[in-house]
């Protein structure tokens, strides 16, 4: 009787070493990444009249718990940037949402432009899919990009 008990205390113990393991290395692959900072990279238009062309994109990102924050800056016609604001933006594990809005002026008209972003991330890259509407009509793009500041120090 007294062999069996300890057979089953030991087979307790190593169940509970072994999910304890399996818990622990998940927590390490949830490690948080503070994405706040500039990231610069590219789109490449999928659709639309700019389908096969690559456009730059800058994020300026303040990331909190799991919460977006900040601007996107584009580039429109003529080569003039543009500023868009980040209206909702989240984390989950090692991905990313980004909806951005903004106007862009063309002479003396305004075009609403509204920006969504979908991807993964690490501590230095992004990527992912996305769609741009202007005007009503959506473009859809890949897009990457890499850390070029930030976060600030502690």
């Amino acid at each position: 009787m007294e062999k069996n008990v300890t057979r089953q205390t030991k087979a307790i113990l190593v169940r509970l070493i072994l999910a304890g393991a399996i818990g622990l290395s998940g927590c390490i692959a949830l490690v948080h990444i503070d994405l706040t900072g500039i990231w610069e990279g590219e789109l490449l238009w999928s659709s639309g009249p700019s389908a096969g062309f690559t456009s730059p994109i800058s994020i300026n990102i303040v990331h909190e718990n799991r919460d977006i924050s900040g601007t996107v800056t584009l580039v429109g016609p003529g080569s003039e940037p543009f500023v868009l604001t980040i209206s909702s933006g989240r984390t989950n594990a090692r991905s990313i949402r980004i909806d951005a809005f903004g106007t862009l002026a063309i002479g003396s008209s305004s075009i609403s432009v509204t920006l969504s972003l979908e991807g993964d991330f690490d501590a230095e890259t992004m990527s992912g899919t996305g769609t741009q509407t202007i005007d009503g009509k959506t473009y859809e793009f890949t897009w990457e990009m890499a850390r070029i500041s930030g976060p600030p120090e502690s």
